[in-house]
Order: structure tokens, then sequence, then C-alpha cells
């Protein structure tokens, strides 16, 4: 274990004792963390995780909380931060270079401002350039993946750099694992007027789409379950096309709504719990498995809750 005197002494950055995990996640839900670490910058976030691997403290690195599902009783052991830390970002030409706690829509906005694509369909995704790269992240037919040149991680107490053909890259999935992700260098395009033109197009329309159709003025962690793969999904329906066909919009559990706007969401209506987002996901894949045979895979990320609960 470790003391707090050791854990103050140690971490230059901020370290808040028994915070709640309400105010840092987008779903507005979860207890309290036992030290929740904000890192002055990358040494002291990489000085912070040998810390906690040297007294076999557990901990996980967070960034926006835009995809986080918090338990009530909250997480043992320390969440890190990274937007400080590791929040900075640089473009050479078309080459980006960017910290993992670098936000994702202001990347995606900056560098399609200076004329340069691959990236400026994942604007609306509100989470962090390490968040994405774990998940692969993607939207209107771009992925993060298609763009990334190399990986920085940290390794077994090793920082390296991994180039990305040695990375598999599959749907809403990568195969870093448990490594920490301290950045990445993308190669992006450089773009015509013209193209911008047509681009910038697409763009808006897509983003219309997408505010007609998230409900994005209430809390609510993005879409909780992943597409199935088509070799599972004999209906080539989308996880919220069969949860809608289950009849299941408008579905409440305490504080806790799926979205009539779209079923693949489940909205915080003012005082969910977590224990109540978790009643709608269970129910909302059983009647799945029951009527289309298919079971849905959690895309959102839970915390605090046993490995096997879902």
């Amino acid at each position: 274990m470790i003391s707090t005197e050791e854990l103050l002494g140690t971490i230059r950055g901020e370290v808040l004792l028994g915070e709640s995990m309400k105010e840092h996640t987008a779903l507005k839900v979860g207890g309290s963390v036992d030290f929740f670490v904000d890192p002055l910058d990358r040494e002291d976030l990489c000085g912070a995780i040998a810390l906690f691997e040297a007294r076999n403290l557990p901990y996980e690195l967070i960034g926006r909380g835009s995809n986080l599902l918090v338990h009530d009783d909250g997480v043992r052991g320390a969440l890190i931060i990274t937007s400080r830390a590791l929040g900075g970002y640089s473009v050479r030409k078309n080459i980006l270079t960017a910290g993992a706690g670098a936000l994702l829509p202001v990347i995606a906005e900056k560098t399609f401002g200076l004329s340069l694509g691959g990236m400026e369909m994942l604007q609306g995704i509100p989470g962090t350039v390490g968040g994405a790269i774990a998940m692969n992240a993607g939207a209107h037919g771009q992925e993060i993946s298609s763009v990334v040149s190399r990986v920085e991680i940290l390794h077994e107490g090793r920082v390296c750099m991994v180039p990305a053909h040695d990375i598999t890259f599959g749907y809403r999935s990568c195969s870093l694992g448990r490594s920490v992700i301290l950045g990445a260098e993308m190669k992006l395009k450089k773009l015509s007027d013209a193209e911008c033109d047509k681009r910038g197009r697409l763009r808006r329309e897509a983003f219309r789409r997408r505010s007609d159709s998230q409900p994005l003025s209430w809390p609510n962690a993005g879409s909780v379950f992943r597409n199935p793969r088509p070799e599972e999904n004999p209906s080539g329906l989308s996880a919220g096309q069969m949860i809608d066909a289950c009849g299941l919009k408008g579905l409440q559990r305490g504080g806790a709504v799926i979205s009539e706007t779209h079923a693949n969401f489940i909205i915080n209506a003012g005082d969910a719990r977590a224990a109540d987002v978790m009643e709608l996901i269970v129910e909302a894949r059983e009647r799945v498995r029951t009527m289309f045979g298919v079971q849905l895979e959690l895309e959102i990320k839970l915390l605090g809750f046993a490995k096997n609960c879902c």
C-alpha cells in the first residue's frame, strides 16, 4: 500500500483524496476514487505510474471521462487524468504530434483549419487522442488508425515508440492492451481549396445529422454498445436499431433513460445512479439477445465494477 504522505510528496501535480467522479464523467454518475491524480507534466505522470506499480496500487488513466461508467461505490486505487500532463500538440507541415491527453475535437478542428485532412470528421467525438487510439475511434467513414504513424507508449517501465504497422487496429479496438499511451504521431493529407470546400460541406452535414440524431443536451456516455460484426449479426441492424426494435426507447430505471432520440444512448435525466444505468444495459442486452440472437458488447468503459458483471 501507499501512504498519503508519500503520494503527496512524490507527485508534483494535484492529488485529491476521495474525489467524486460525478464531476469528471460526461454521464455525471459514480462514487468517489481513493486518489484522483492530475500530474503536472509528462515526467510527473510517469513518476506517479512508477510509484503505483512499485506499491502494487491499482490505477487507471482517464481523459475527459466521455465514455466512462463509474460504480456508485467508487473506484479503489488511483485515477490519473491526462489532460494537463499530456495535453500538448504541434503541427509541422502535414505531421501532427499530440499527447494522449490532447482533446480530439480541438485537434480535428485545428488541423482542418490548416487544410489538413484525415481527422476532420472526428471533431464530434468528445474524447482525447489517447482514448481515441485505444479504441480506434471513428465517425462518418474516418478512423483515427488511418492517420497514425507511430504511438509512444509506456510499457513495463520503459518508454518506446511503436510503428503503426506493429499495431493491430480493429473496430473500436487496438492491440496495445495495458500499455500506457503517452502520445502519437499522425500523418495528415494536405488538402486543396476544392477538397477543403467539399470536406467542409460533408462535415457540416454530418454534424447536423449528429445533432439531430443524438441526445446531446443530456448527460450521456456516448454509444453504450458496439455495433456487432456482420458475421455475428444476420439482421444487419446496428445496436441502436436492434434496441429500438425491441421497443426499449424511453425505458427508465431510476434517473437513467434509454434515449428516445437514439436507442444506443442512455441519458442521465437528473438523478441517475450507476446502478440505474447498469439495469438498462442488462435489460437491453437480454432483450436483443432474445429477439436477434446477438450478444451486444459494451463500447463504454466500466470502472469499479467486477470484471464479469456484464
